[in-house]
């Protein structure tokens, strides 16, 4: 069974205390993400995109958005023209 130390104890024994290491690699400094918020004209565009046959990985291609955010847009179509002709603000 091993014992807990305080530090204060291990310094006065002379032994070392690890500290946390902080990451200073680029890729985990880089990996905070960032929200795009999508208008309703990009809406509008992917969901006549979708209309037209096109496939979800064209589109993805086309409007820079991801996979999800597209199924979302197919998801919400039947309430997203009727956001764009009242004004009001569409969350997806």
């Amino acid at each position: 069974m091993t014992d807990i130390i305080s530090p204060s104890t291990a310094l006065a024994f002379g032994m070392k205390i690890s500290e946390k290491r902080k990451s200073t690699s680029p890729s985990a400094m880089q990996m905070k993400n960032h929200q795009k918020t999508i208008n309703i004209e990009e809406h509008l565009n992917v969901i006549s995109q979708l209309e037209k046959g096109k496939q979800i990985v064209d589109i993805c291609h086309n409007v820079r958005l991801a996979h999800g955010n597209v199924h979302t847009v197919r998801g919400d179509d039947d309430r997203i023209p009727g956001s764009a002709k009242s004004g009001t603000k569409v969350f997806v």
